[in-house]
């Protein structure tokens, strides 16, 4: 029937006819091509430092952990111009399962994507000096080590503009992070061998939570925060606080987490996150949302540090803002694809002391 109606038409039609069709065709190849470039550029962005589909913090020879930690600056007066600013400190750390190796030439790179879609890229060479290198220090020699450490690696704030007497926001809240590490490890012929892994992870913010619906929890006998059942065998979270004199109102926190990364019900653990966030009241010189109420108190992703202690202090905030709850999110995932997930809350006062 549509070669007949063709076959009708004079050839100025027939010519009207094919640009038309001309015109349409190179249209839906080129909305096809953009789609097929953004789906390009999304893989791309999402395989940065060519982290592999199984996603694993580590190798045979180091397990890879992760810590983000918030800290806010509240302005110096009510009525000023000032707004909070959040701003976000981030370390890796390696722990070295073979004491008895050499590790030498470690790199790790770093990258970092932000909310407003940028991405800060570092990357930092590391000295680790086991025992075996210097038997005078083995006494020293640990398994775990701070390798990388950036502080104020991104932020989040408005920023006032005295000629417009407008803000502007700036929101850097990280929301991806890769990291690549490259070492060598001498083995027992005294030969080195370079060695590379890539891990990516996903921030929990406060803006993925909703708050309202987390459980009340308590401490058991050890001061450890009760999980749900079936998380409690592999993470155990105990936190101590010193609640110093009203007049300061500087919450000092302790925080200690222990990982069992082997099995869950005969599963293999493939990484875990735990993310911890204090309740407060935003100033009173912020009149929107756009700061949260929820202070990123300390966040862990990937192969968590075995019996790791690190000092966790909250910032003074001169009584400007009172901290009421401690929320614990914490997630652990399988290598089969399954993972099991707890959301609970304490408030400070239950928290053991020191």
């Amino acid at each position: 029937v549509i070669m007949k109606f063709i076959e009708k038409l004079n050839n100025t039609s027939k010519i009207i006819l094919l640009t038309i069709y001309i015109i349409l065709l190179v249209g839906i190849l080129v909305l096809v091509g953009t789609i097929g470039n953004g789906k390009k550029e999304q893989n791309v962005e999402d395989n940065i430092f060519g982290v592999t589909e199984e996603n694993i913090p580590g190798d045979e020879n180091m397990d890879l952990a992760i810590r983000f930690k918030e800290r806010r600056t509240l302005p110096s007066t009510k009525n000023g111009t000032e707004k909070e600013t959040q701003y976000w400190d981030f370390q890796v750390y390696l722990h070295l399962k073979d004491q008895n190796a050499i590790y030498r030439n470690v790199t790790i790179y770093t990258a970092i994507q932000k909310r407003d879609g940028t991405t800060k890229y570092e990357e930092k060479s590391l000295k680790i000096l086991t025992g075996v290198e210097n038997n005078a220090q083995i006494a020293d020699s640990t398994t775990d080590r701070g390798g990388f450490s950036s502080y104020a690696t991104t932020s989040k704030t408005m920023v006032y503009n005295s000629s417009t007497e407008e803000y502007t926001k700036k929101d850097g809240t990280p929301e991806k992070v890769f990291v690549k590490v490259v070492y060598e490890i001498v083995n027992k012929n005294n030969k080195a061998e370079e060695k590379t892994f890539s891990y990516k992870c996903d921030i929990i913010n406060s803006y993925d939570l909703d708050f309202d619906k987390f459980d009340s929890a308590m401490t058991d006998t050890s001061n450890n925060i009760i999980l749900n059942d079936n998380i409690k065998d592999i993470l155990k979270l105990k936190v101590r606080t010193e609640l110093e004199e009203d007049t300061s109102k500087t919450d000092t926190y302790r925080l200690n987490v222990t990982y069992n990364p082997l099995k869950e019900n005969e599963k293999v653990v493939k990484d875990a996150s735990i993310a911890l966030f204090l309740g407060a009241k935003n100033t009173e010189s912020d009149t929107e949302d756009y700061f949260s109420n929820y202070i990123e108190f300390a966040q862990y992703y990937g192969s968590l540090p075995y019996l790791y202690t690190i000092p966790q202090i909250a910032t003074a905030y001169a009584g400007a803002i009172d901290i009421d709850n401690l929320y614990v999110y914490a997630k652990v995932n399988n290598m089969d694809g399954t993972n099991s997930e707890t959301k609970v809350y304490i408030p400070v006062e239950s928290l053991p002391k020191y």
